[in-house]
């Protein structure tokens, strides 16, 4: 049933989906689809030190003598949004433990503003996916919301009732979107009502950008969207592969994908996933069927693993790799990775590419690309090896 509609598309209700995006006419590839702003920003909920005014990193020299929260400056002091903010931010200070508690309750705090003061813009957001009945389920999680963000807000906010609370709380964790911009030095997340309701697809057929001005969003079509057909996104970055895909859809989306990706053990022939078996040296380690906790095998020899050991066994990969990435890594670092589980991993897994990618961006950085410049980049395009463009 149709709730909404415009020009290019319209919001229906779908059977165990709920609210989503269906195209109204045929859609061109890059047509624009939406553009729209966003009804409230912050920081991310595990965010470093950033201006609570534009969310820009902070340099550590300014804080607001009031509420003795980072800002960029004295303009940034200034401006009505936090003059507004200032004296309750000051209140949410004071009962916190540290400064990033504060900046994790700052979205939730500006969420609840907009129902108190009654702005509009809050019926929509009341209307999203909270998952309440599926996060109080994870009992540890929970409590810490309760208590570092549910427990200090009702002190300062106009309320006493603990479920309202907990839903904004879910609306972020589902709905919100993150940006970072790291040549502004800009980092946040926000909230889209009309962007929220678009489903996931891990081959989606529309895709979004921030515009870091004034972080509003155009979502675009990839490809030719037939009308009728639901608007999709990915929640996800396209590059993981499938069992790492499922256990974050499940885990913060709450429902498993059966798209035609994922419906795919081989993925589209891509073998993102795919690991090299130890035993017969021939073989590719591939999951049984698209069930998350099937039985992988080697396709050579027929060797059974655990879906669990196989989970643990590249999570250790993607952990060290994370570790490499983050501290300030060489090529011959990242090279010294892909070449140390050459024998683990199939040279298209998604850790590969990601290492490839990584090893691109710092030899894209040479100014005047030396002739061992030179080999390393025809090395990663030419020798097996895919790169993450």
């Amino acid at each position: 049933m149709a709730t909404d509609k415009n020009e290019i598309f319209e919001i229906i209700e779908k059977p165990q989906v709920g609210r989503c995006l269906r195209a109204t006419r045929n859609i061109e590839p890059l047509e624009v689809i939406l553009v729209e702003m966003p009804a409230v920003i912050g920081p991310h909920h595990s965010s470093t030190p950033v201006c609570v005014q534009c969310l820009r990193e902070h340099s550590g020299e300014y804080y607001c003598t009031d509420c003795n929260l980072p800002l960029c400056d004295e303009m940034c002091r200034e401006e009505e949004e936090h003059l507004e903010e200032c004296s309750e931010l000051a209140a949410i200070t004071k009962l916190s433990k540290g400064t990033e508690h504060v900046l994790m309750n700052l979205l939730a705090y500006r969420i609840y503003k907009l129902k108190e003061n009654g702005v509009p813009i809050w019926n929509p957001i009341s209307e999203l996916m909270d998952h309440t009945e599926e996060r109080c389920q994870n009992l540890e999680e929970w409590k810490m919301f309760q208590l570092n963000t549910v427990d200090v807000l009702k002190q300062v906010l106009t309320t006493a009732d603990d479920t309202i609370l907990h839903k904004i709380i879910g609306i972020i964790a589902t709905n919100s979107v993150g940006f970072n911009d790291k040549k502004e030095m800009i980092k946040g997340r926000g909230i889209y009502p009309t962007l929220s309701l678009a489903s996931h697809d891990c081959v989606c057929n529309s895709r979004y950008s921030v515009n870091i001005e004034d972080f509003s969003i155009t979502l675009r079509a990839r490809r030719l969207i037939e009308e009728g057909e639901e608007i999709t996104i990915s929640y996800l970055p396209s590059i993981f592969g499938v069992p790492k895909r499922k256990t974050h859809l499940e885990e913060e989306w709450y429902f498993q994908c059966r798209c035609a990706r994922c419906m795919d053990v081989t993925e589209f022939g891509t073998y993102v996933s795919a690991l090299k078996c130890s035993h017969c040296q021939e073989g590719l380690i591939l999951p049984e069927n698209c069930n998350k906790d099937c039985l992988w095998r080697c396709r050579f020899c027929m060797n059974p693993f655990e879906s669990e050991f196989i989970a643990n066994f590249v999570q250790n990969l993607e952990d060290e790799l994370y570790a490499i990435s983050k501290s300030s890594p060489t090529v011959k670092d990242l090279e010294g990775f892909i070449k140390k589980h050459s024998g683990d991993l199939h040279n298209k897994h998604y850790l590969n590419l990601i290492a490839q990618r990584n090893l691109i961006q710092i030899l894209s950085q040479e100014n005047k690309p030396s002739k061992l410049c030179i080999f390393h980049t025809q090395n990663v395009f030419y020798t097996g090896y895919i790169p993450l463009l």
